[in-house]
Protein backbone atom coordinates (compact mmCIF):
# COMPACT_ATOMS: atom_id res chain seq x y z
CA UNK A 1 0.00 0.00 0.00
CA UNK A 2 0.92 3.37 -0.64
CA UNK A 3 1.73 6.03 1.73
CA UNK A 4 0.04 8.23 -0.36
CA UNK A 5 -3.85 9.24 -0.22
CA UNK A 6 -6.16 10.46 -2.55
CA UNK A 7 -6.24 14.20 -2.87
CA UNK A 8 -9.88 14.42 -3.30
CA UNK A 9 -11.67 12.08 -1.06
CA UNK A 10 -8.35 10.89 1.30
CA UNK A 11 -8.76 7.12 0.73
CA UNK A 12 -6.03 5.56 0.48
CA UNK A 13 -4.00 4.95 -2.82
CA UNK A 14 -2.37 2.34 -4.50
CA UNK A 15 -0.54 1.30 -7.17
CA UNK A 16 -2.31 -0.36 -10.52
CA UNK A 17 0.21 -0.24 -13.59
CA UNK A 18 1.18 3.39 -14.20
CA UNK A 19 -1.65 4.51 -11.85
CA UNK A 20 -2.30 5.61 -8.52
CA UNK A 21 -6.26 5.04 -7.98
CA UNK A 22 -8.25 4.87 -4.89
CA UNK A 23 -11.31 2.66 -3.78
CA UNK A 24 -13.77 5.34 -5.14
CA UNK A 25 -11.92 5.63 -8.66
CA UNK A 26 -9.85 8.82 -8.82
CA UNK A 27 -6.84 7.94 -10.83
CA UNK A 28 -3.30 9.64 -11.27
CA UNK A 29 -1.48 8.53 -14.09
CA UNK A 30 2.47 8.28 -13.09
CA UNK A 31 4.89 9.81 -15.14
CA UNK A 32 7.90 7.86 -17.09
CA UNK A 33 10.20 8.65 -14.73
CA UNK A 34 8.40 7.41 -11.99
CA UNK A 35 6.93 10.04 -9.37
CA UNK A 36 2.95 10.69 -9.33
CA UNK A 37 0.87 14.14 -9.74
CA UNK A 38 -1.32 14.65 -6.74
CA UNK A 39 -1.76 18.37 -6.54
CA UNK A 40 -5.21 19.16 -7.83
CA UNK A 41 -5.79 22.00 -10.02
CA UNK A 42 -7.16 24.23 -7.94
CA UNK A 43 -3.99 24.22 -5.52
CA UNK A 44 -1.85 25.86 -8.70
CA UNK A 45 -1.55 29.29 -8.33
CA UNK A 46 0.25 29.88 -11.59
CA UNK A 47 1.41 27.91 -14.78
CA UNK A 48 4.85 26.71 -14.00
CA UNK A 49 5.45 26.38 -10.15
CA UNK A 50 8.38 25.63 -8.07
CA UNK A 51 11.96 24.95 -9.01
CA UNK A 52 12.42 25.29 -13.35
CA UNK A 53 14.82 22.57 -14.59
CA UNK A 54 17.65 25.11 -14.98
CA UNK A 55 17.07 25.93 -10.90
CA UNK A 56 17.10 21.88 -10.19
CA UNK A 57 20.28 21.03 -12.46
CA UNK A 58 21.95 23.84 -10.43
CA UNK A 59 21.02 22.84 -7.35
CA UNK A 60 22.31 18.95 -8.24
CA UNK A 61 25.53 20.35 -9.31
CA UNK A 62 26.29 22.35 -5.98
CA UNK A 63 24.96 19.25 -3.73
CA UNK A 64 27.36 17.08 -5.90
CA UNK A 65 30.25 19.19 -4.53
CA UNK A 66 29.54 17.88 -1.12
CA UNK A 67 29.49 21.46 0.14
CA UNK A 68 26.32 20.53 2.43
CA UNK A 69 27.88 17.35 3.39
CA UNK A 70 27.95 18.18 7.21
CA UNK A 71 25.04 19.30 7.28
CA UNK A 72 23.35 16.07 5.32
CA UNK A 73 25.70 13.83 7.65
CA UNK A 74 23.98 15.41 11.29
CA UNK A 75 20.68 15.60 9.61
CA UNK A 76 21.17 11.66 9.07
CA UNK A 77 22.44 11.10 12.50
CA UNK A 78 19.61 12.26 14.13
CA UNK A 79 17.02 10.47 12.06
CA UNK A 80 18.96 7.45 13.33
CA UNK A 81 18.52 8.06 17.10
CA UNK A 82 14.68 6.66 16.48
CA UNK A 83 15.28 4.52 13.56
CA UNK A 84 13.28 1.43 13.90
CA UNK A 85 12.34 -1.45 11.29
CA UNK A 86 9.27 -0.80 9.42
CA UNK A 87 9.34 3.16 10.18
CA UNK A 88 7.71 5.54 7.65
CA UNK A 89 9.72 8.49 6.12
CA UNK A 90 7.99 11.98 4.47
CA UNK A 91 10.43 14.49 3.38
CA UNK A 92 8.15 17.36 2.65
CA UNK A 93 9.61 19.56 0.36
CA UNK A 94 12.19 16.95 -0.55
CA UNK A 95 13.73 18.85 -3.89
CA UNK A 96 15.91 16.13 -5.87
CA UNK A 97 15.83 13.73 -2.74
CA UNK A 98 19.58 14.45 -1.79
CA UNK A 99 18.53 14.19 1.82
CA UNK A 100 15.58 11.44 1.65
CA UNK A 101 18.15 8.92 -0.53
CA UNK A 102 21.17 8.97 1.54
CA UNK A 103 18.90 9.03 4.95
CA UNK A 104 16.90 5.90 3.30
CA UNK A 105 20.54 4.33 1.71
CA UNK A 106 21.86 4.19 5.44
CA UNK A 107 18.22 2.79 6.83
CA UNK A 108 18.51 0.09 4.64
CA UNK A 109 22.45 -0.60 4.83
CA UNK A 110 21.52 -0.60 9.05
CA UNK A 111 18.97 -3.57 8.05
CA UNK A 112 15.84 -1.30 8.51
CA UNK A 113 13.06 -1.45 5.92
CA UNK A 114 11.31 1.97 5.26
CA UNK A 115 8.68 3.29 3.39
CA UNK A 116 9.63 6.70 2.81
CA UNK A 117 8.29 9.49 0.34
CA UNK A 118 9.01 12.57 -0.70
CA UNK A 119 7.11 15.72 -2.11
CA UNK A 120 7.72 18.82 -3.86
CA UNK A 121 5.48 21.46 -6.50
CA UNK A 122 8.15 21.42 -8.92
CA UNK A 123 7.87 18.19 -10.99
CA UNK A 124 11.68 19.07 -12.27
CA UNK A 125 12.97 18.31 -8.86
CA UNK A 126 10.81 15.39 -8.99
CA UNK A 127 12.22 13.86 -11.91
CA UNK A 128 15.26 13.52 -10.20
CA UNK A 129 14.55 12.23 -7.31
CA UNK A 130 12.60 9.51 -8.62
CA UNK A 131 16.04 9.03 -10.87
CA UNK A 132 18.24 9.22 -7.61
CA UNK A 133 15.97 6.43 -5.74
CA UNK A 134 13.59 4.33 -7.04
CA UNK A 135 12.54 2.73 -4.13
CA UNK A 136 11.00 5.75 -2.42
CA UNK A 137 7.59 7.03 -3.65
CA UNK A 138 7.46 11.18 -5.34
CA UNK A 139 4.48 13.03 -5.80
CA UNK A 140 3.93 16.40 -6.57
CA UNK A 141 1.94 17.97 -3.97
CA UNK A 142 1.94 20.94 -1.56
CA UNK A 143 2.96 21.17 1.56
CA UNK A 144 -0.08 22.60 3.10
CA UNK A 145 -2.21 19.74 1.67
CA UNK A 146 -0.08 16.69 2.08
CA UNK A 147 -2.02 13.47 0.93
CA UNK A 148 -0.87 11.51 3.74
CA UNK A 149 -3.08 9.79 6.52
CA UNK A 150 -3.50 11.38 9.57
CA UNK A 151 -1.04 9.47 12.46
CA UNK A 152 1.11 8.05 9.66
CA UNK A 153 4.05 9.01 9.78
CA UNK A 154 6.88 8.01 12.10
CA UNK A 155 9.88 10.74 10.50
CA UNK A 156 8.75 14.05 9.06
CA UNK A 157 11.96 15.84 7.06
CA UNK A 158 11.49 19.58 6.29
CA UNK A 159 15.06 20.83 4.32
CA UNK A 160 14.90 24.49 3.55
CA UNK A 161 11.33 24.15 3.21
CA UNK A 162 7.63 26.00 3.60
CA UNK A 163 6.77 24.91 7.65
CA UNK A 164 3.01 23.73 8.13
CA UNK A 165 2.06 22.93 12.13
CA UNK A 166 -0.97 22.10 11.36
CA UNK A 167 -0.32 19.52 8.37
CA UNK A 168 2.94 18.35 10.20
CA UNK A 169 1.23 17.53 13.26
CA UNK A 170 -1.77 15.80 11.24
CA UNK A 171 -0.02 13.41 9.26
CA UNK A 172 2.89 12.64 12.35
CA UNK A 173 2.02 9.64 14.89
CA UNK A 174 1.62 10.34 18.08
CA UNK A 175 5.41 11.21 19.68
CA UNK A 176 6.12 11.10 15.70
CA UNK A 177 9.53 13.43 14.75
CA UNK A 178 10.06 16.04 12.97
CA UNK A 179 13.53 16.70 11.32
CA UNK A 180 14.05 20.75 10.36
CA UNK A 181 16.95 22.41 8.57
CA UNK A 182 17.11 26.46 8.65
CA UNK A 183 19.49 28.62 7.63
CA UNK A 184 20.64 30.90 10.34
CA UNK A 185 21.90 34.46 10.15
CA UNK A 186 25.03 34.34 8.01
CA UNK A 187 23.75 31.91 6.06
CA UNK A 188 25.78 32.90 2.68
CA UNK A 189 26.66 36.08 3.12
CA UNK A 190 29.53 36.23 0.87
CA UNK A 191 27.30 35.62 -1.92
CA UNK A 192 25.29 38.35 -0.58
CA UNK A 193 28.33 40.55 0.08
CA UNK A 194 29.28 39.80 -3.47
CA UNK A 195 25.89 40.88 -4.99
CA UNK A 196 24.42 43.84 -3.24
CA UNK A 197 25.58 47.19 -2.21
CA UNK A 198 23.79 46.54 1.25
CA UNK A 199 23.73 42.97 2.18
CA UNK A 200 21.22 41.86 4.92
CA UNK A 201 21.81 39.15 7.15
CA UNK A 202 19.07 36.28 7.69
CA UNK A 203 16.15 36.54 10.40
CA UNK A 204 16.43 33.34 12.30
CA UNK A 205 12.86 32.86 14.29
CA UNK A 206 12.08 31.57 17.67
CA UNK A 207 13.46 27.49 17.48
CA UNK A 208 9.90 26.84 19.49
CA UNK A 209 6.46 25.08 17.85
CA UNK A 210 3.62 24.89 18.99
CA UNK A 211 2.32 21.40 19.02
CA UNK A 212 6.13 20.32 19.75
CA UNK A 213 8.82 19.64 21.83
CA UNK A 214 12.24 20.76 20.91
CA UNK A 215 14.09 17.48 21.71
CA UNK A 216 18.04 18.68 20.22
CA UNK A 217 19.47 21.37 18.72
CA UNK A 218 22.71 21.36 16.23
CA UNK A 219 24.15 24.15 15.02
CA UNK A 220 26.60 24.24 11.92
CA UNK A 221 28.68 27.35 10.83
CA UNK A 222 31.51 26.64 8.67
CA UNK A 223 33.16 28.13 5.28
CA UNK A 224 33.07 26.99 1.91
CA UNK A 225 35.25 28.50 -1.17
CA UNK A 226 33.81 28.12 -4.39
CA UNK A 227 36.96 28.26 -6.96
CA UNK A 228 35.06 28.17 -10.92
CA UNK A 229 32.41 30.46 -12.83
CA UNK A 230 30.14 27.61 -12.79
CA UNK A 231 30.67 26.68 -9.03
CA UNK A 232 29.31 30.26 -8.42
CA UNK A 233 26.58 30.65 -10.78
CA UNK A 234 25.22 26.86 -9.50
CA UNK A 235 25.08 28.42 -5.64
CA UNK A 236 23.46 31.78 -7.05
CA UNK A 237 20.98 30.04 -9.11
CA UNK A 238 19.93 27.62 -6.49
CA UNK A 239 19.06 30.03 -4.02
CA UNK A 240 15.93 32.65 -4.55
CA UNK A 241 18.10 35.36 -4.81
CA UNK A 242 18.41 34.17 -8.81
CA UNK A 243 15.12 35.60 -9.24
CA UNK A 244 15.08 38.82 -6.90
CA UNK A 245 18.46 39.97 -8.14
CA UNK A 246 18.52 42.80 -10.99
CA UNK A 247 20.57 42.29 -14.02
CA UNK A 248 23.66 44.53 -13.30
CA UNK A 249 23.67 43.25 -9.63
CA UNK A 250 23.83 39.41 -11.30
CA UNK A 251 26.61 40.53 -14.04
CA UNK A 252 29.26 41.46 -10.26
CA UNK A 253 28.96 37.52 -9.89
CA UNK A 254 29.18 36.39 -13.80
CA UNK A 255 33.42 37.31 -13.92
CA UNK A 256 34.13 36.09 -10.62
CA UNK A 257 36.10 32.89 -10.39
CA UNK A 258 36.25 32.28 -6.59
CA UNK A 259 33.83 33.02 -3.78
CA UNK A 260 34.30 32.55 0.07
CA UNK A 261 31.16 32.34 1.43
CA UNK A 262 29.53 31.33 5.41
CA UNK A 263 27.33 28.44 5.59
CA UNK A 264 25.23 28.20 8.96
CA UNK A 265 22.57 25.74 9.07
CA UNK A 266 20.47 24.74 12.62
CA UNK A 267 19.42 20.79 12.15
CA UNK A 268 16.19 20.95 14.71
CA UNK A 269 14.43 17.68 16.08
CA UNK A 270 11.46 18.19 17.47
CA UNK A 271 8.91 15.58 19.09
CA UNK A 272 4.99 16.10 18.46
CA UNK A 273 3.43 16.35 21.68
CA UNK A 274 -0.39 15.64 22.66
Amino acid sequence: MSLFCCPNCMAPLSRQQNRMVCPTGHSFDMARSGYVNLLLSQQISQKHHGDDKRMVRARSAFLAGGYYDPMRQELIRQAMVEARPCMTVLDAGCGEGYYTAELVRRLREDGYAPQAAGIDISKAALQEAARREAGTEWAVASCFRLPVAAQSVDLLLSVFAPYCGEEFRRVLKPRGRLLMVIPLENHLYGLKEAIYEKPYRNTVKPFELEGFTLVQKQELRYAITLTSREEIQNLFMMTPYYYKTGAADQQKLALRERLTTPVEFAVLCYQRTG
